[in-house]
């Protein structure tokens, strides 16, 4: 790769990154899938993330990766599983719960819920034990990589190689996802990341999950991604069965660990300071862009197709809040498996309890300003 640092800034070669291997004969000659998204990405990075040069190497090395996942997916064409007919989707920011409820909903054995090694590596058919162990063993150092930056934090406690993941990085790898802008410094391509069309992403999105569903059977299919909600009418285009769970908590509170997490995973690629406040103040700023359009895009695919969950009813009342959930996902209850999730909902509880939480005074931001600025949504969802 030719690359060049000056300043803050290192830089990517666009060229280079989409240039096939000599092995590579089917791509020759063929612009990438998503390669527009790709470029506004890269364009971003080099003007304003202030990479180190082993940041600019560890993103350079992602961009690979999820390339060669394209390639290698596209290749696979999988048979649709039924499972995708009516899956459901957990979405919502990060404290909010939603990767609790993914984990405890995933307990019941009628649910479906891949974990974070299979989606890290869709393509991979796992079809011996050796392979599958590899998997596991990359999706727990990848684990501990991410859980490494925000140590000691009351956020990710339950990221574990073998437990429910994130779908985000199905869309990352289509480079269509805000996840890639809590991880960098890259306003503008955030800024046009939320005009998208996001529909050829979910595409891709779905063909990966239906390698993944090919691999592994199960009950009802489960998946989370923590920013699904503006994108709800361009999701079920897709997926036109799927129903939606969307977690609320109070804004101060998603704020804090929002901003947290992206500082946190900042500082690890920066080549200099990461302003806290900064990121505080443009994570505000986006929230509130996000709730906006999540409320327009829920309008669009209706209100029976959507079940609201707040953080304080799942910590406070985890039986009931979780009969409503597997209601709606489809599976009935037992005795027993109510008592397996509320033992990993109290155990999750003392982990968080001894934690060291984010708060909004650590970035710049004050809880009574956001909670007038947050108003409405509070009052809409009792947050």
């Amino acid at each position: 790769m030719r690359e060049r640092t000056t300043g803050y800034a290192g830089f990517l070669d666009m060229e280079d990154l989409v240039r096939p291997s000599d092995s590579d004969t089917l791509t020759k000659g063929r612009e990438a899938p998503f390669q527009h998204a790709l470029e506004r990405f890269v364009d971003s990075i080099n003007s304003e993330a202030r990479l180190s040069p082993s940041g600019v190497a560890a993103v350079r090395s992602r961009i690979k990766s999820s390339l060669a996942m394209q390639r290698r997916v596209s290749a696979l064409r999988p048979p649709s599983s039924p499972a995708l007919d009516a899956p459901v989707f957990i979405t919502g920011m990060p404290g909010t719960g939603a990767a609790l409820l993914h984990n405890l909903l995933a307990e019941h054995p009628g649910v479906d819920a891949p974990a974070m090694w299979e989606l890290a590596d869709p393509a991979s058919g796992a079809e011996t034990p050796g392979e599958r162990r590899a998997l596991i063993a990359r999706g727990r150092a990848h684990a501990v990589a991410g859980g490494r930056t925000t140590a000691g934090r009351a956020v990710g406690l339950l990221r574990q190689a073998t437990r429910p993941g994130s779908c985000q990085w199905l869309l990352a790898n289509t480079f269509h996802s805000p996840a890639l802008s809590m991880a960098h410094h890259v306003p503008s391509y955030s800024s046009w990341m939320e005009g998208q069309d996001m529909v050829p992403a979910y595409g891709f999105h779905r063909l990966q999950l239906q390698a993944v569903c090919n691999r592994v059977s199960g009950g009802a299919l489960v998946l989370r991604d923590p920013f699904h909600a503006p994108y709800l009418s361009d999701l079920v285009r897709v997926y036109p069965r799927a129903r939606i769970i969307r977690m609320h908590r109070d804004p101060a509170d998603v704020l804090a660990s929002t901003a947290g997490i992206a500082w946190s995973q900042r500082i690890a690629d920066s080549a200099g300071v990461v302003d806290p406040t900064e990121v505080g103040a443009e994570w505000a700023d986006w929230l509130e862009r996000h709730f906006a359009d999540a409320e327009a895009s829920r309008t669009r695919i209706g209100e029976d197709r959507i079940l609201d969950i707040r953080h304080a009813d799942l910590v406070g009342d985890p039986v009931a809040t979780l009969r409503r959930a597997t209601a709606f996902v489809g599976v009935p209850t037992t005795p027993v498996v109510e008592q397996n999730m509320v033992a990993l909902a109290r155990e999750a509880a003392m982990s968080a309890q001894s934690a060291w939480h984010f708060e909004p005074e650590e970035f710049g931001l004050s809880r009574r300003e956001l909670g007038q600025r947050f108003a409405e949504y509070r009052r809409t969802y009792g947050a």
